[in-house]
């Protein structure tokens, strides 16, 4: 397509990596943040699988920590993986992306909040100074988050969508600063696990996510560990959604906006990174082309992506009717060798080969299909 006005609504890394490779390619973006700053405030524990290094994006300005080993508890069962993970700074990797996007051309538009949308007009806020603008872009995307007003308004948020709400603290203690911590229970954190994530030997970023009571479970947790919190930051995190729509009219959801999360784990921003650079591709590569090609490749090229989330679904799902004797079960499998090379090869960003090759190896992992019935 010849070059398109182009309006992203929200400056998280999701909307700015989008913003950096469409601006680089020749379009014209404008990104609206409706804090004053990017980054702010911190919902995210900023925990990265080494499958960013796909990016080629360099990590050093927004690195906290590398970290070596995942250690999984149950309540009576504990096993490690050796895997490459970066913990970024999230202020720092949010300006990362916002100031990449406007190297390239984007331009950046603090404290500018999406109010609604009349036809094809879109009413900005500029909050600072009191006073609306109108625009009318050729592409929309909304990238403003899990709660996406932009979304709403075009009528691409599924009524089906479901949320955990997550609550972190910052906290001191003695940590291997090479190991992540990931403790499973329904007791401890119900439908997901609690983390501790070192910063360093002596402070960590502790947390879990629920679909209710989280403050409450965080809290219990917090007991248990005898940790004591020096800051706090709170978020909501979607559940993916297979049946959220992709786009409408001219409208494109991203990141948290889409659903885009590993219902597993709740992390997010490699399968947001891969959406954007995904939708992108699709409009770079079709300069000559009408929206339904774009649209087309778009559909096409994004699905194994969308099969590596519903594969995540579905083992939410099954461990959600986990008691804790399945959990010791599962890690008591996982702690075979055979069963460690596969865990180490492959990454958390795509179960399927992990499934596939466990099976093979171990068909006693078969027990846990039953949970699939339920």
């Amino acid at each position: 397509m010849k070059p398109q006005n182009i309006a992203i609504i929200g400056a998280g890394p999701i909307g700015c990596y989008a913003g950096y490779l469409l601006s680089k390619a020749g379009h014209h973006v404008s990104i609206y943040e409706n804090h004053p700053q990017v980054g702010l405030p911190i919902q995210c524990t900023g925990l990265l699988t080494h499958d960013f290094d796909q990016f080629n994006l360099r990590p050093e300005s927004f690195l906290i920590n590398t970290l070596t080993t995942i250690q999984i508890h149950s309540q009576n069962k504990t096993t490690q993986i050796p895997q490459k993970e970066y913990l970024v700074c999230r202020k720092k990797f949010d300006n990362f992306f916002a100031n990449l996007a406007q190297l390239h051309g984007a331009t950046l538009y603090l404290s500018h909040s999406f109010e609604k949308k009349e036809n094809n007009t879109l009413i900005i806020k500029d909050t600072k100074n009191n006073k609306e603008i109108r625009i009318t872009p050729d592409i929309v995307i909304a990238s403003d988050g899990p709660l996406s007003v932009t979304s709403k308004a075009y009528n691409l948020y599924h009524p089906n969508r479901k949320n955990f709400y997550g609550v972190q603290a910052t906290v001191k203690g003695t940590f291997n600063k090479d190991t992540y911590q990931a403790h499973f229970s329904p007791k401890i954190c119900p439908g997901l696990f609690a983390w501790i994530v070192p910063e360093s030997a002596t402070t960590a970023r502790v947390g879990i996510g629920t679909e209710k009571d989280s403050r409450i479970y965080f809290e219990k947790f917090m007991k248990q560990q005898h940790f004591i919190a020096s800051e706090m930051q709170a978020g909501t995190i979607p559940i993916y959604e297979p049946k959220q729509k992709l786009f409408k009219d001219n409208c494109y959801p991203l990141g948290d906006a889409a659903g885009f999360v590993k219902a597993t784990t709740l992390g997010g921003l490699i399968p947001g990174l891969t959406q954007a650079k995904i939708l992108t591709e699709a409009f770079n590569n079709n300069k000559n082309t009408t929206i339904n090609q774009v649209n087309k490749q778009y559909l096409r090229t994004i699905q194994p992506l969308r099969r590596r989330l519903r594969i995540h679904l579905l083992l939410h799902n099954m461990f959600n009717k986990f008691e804790d004797k399945d959990w010791d079960k599962l890690i008591k499998y996982m702690s075979q060798p055979r069963i460690q090379k596969i865990l180490t090869k492959h990454t958390r960003e795509n179960p399927i080969p992990i499934l596939t090759k466990t099976l093979i190896k171990e068909p006693r992992f078969l027990y846990f299909a039953k949970f699939l019935l339920k």
